[in-house]
């Protein structure tokens, strides 16, 4: 883990503001449309959840990077999860607090009894190389789609 960096899992009795203006940006980079409202209301709803992590990872005491991830039980895996959002500040890259969240995540999900989870890459994640980011951190390409419809 990079000098100095903390990597901790939020709780309700945690002031989520960091973590949401953190989330918040990582949506905007990423092209998404999602009104910050909504951003910051789901991720207050996430942290009261036990199947749910919200991670943030502190710098000197400032918040330079986020991860969510929440499980999910199926028929093929049992619990597994999906690293929904990872984001580090661009003046903090590059110096392995992407993967110091994933492992923050995976400790978690071990604990809670998950064998596996996934993440999702975007069309623009796809374009700023994030594909072979994941698959040099051990995932694997399994050929499936992802469908997703709005109710």
């Amino acid at each position: 883990m990079p000098d100095l960096v903390n990597v901790r899992r939020l709780t309700t009795q945690d002031d989520p503001q960091a973590a949401t203006a953190l989330l918040q940006r990582f949506f905007r980079e990423e092209g998404f449309d999602t009104p910050d409202g909504t951003i910051a209301a789901n991720l207050r709803a996430m942290l009261t959840m036990d199947r749910c992590a919200v991670l943030l990872a502190e710098d000197q005491g400032e918040a330079v990077g986020v991860a969510t991830v929440s499980m999910d039980f199926g028929i093929e895996y049992g619990w597994s999860a999906e690293l929904g959002d990872l984001y580090v500040l661009p003046s903090h890259r590059g110096r392995g607090l992407s993967r110091a969240l994933m492992i923050a995540a995976e400790d978690w999900l071990r604990g809670m009894g998950a064998v596996g989870y996934q993440v999702s890459v975007t069309p623009h994640g796809a374009d700023a190389d994030l594909r072979r980011f994941y698959l040099a951190h051990g995932f694997a390409d399994e050929g499936r789609a992802l469908l997703y419809k709005l109710l």
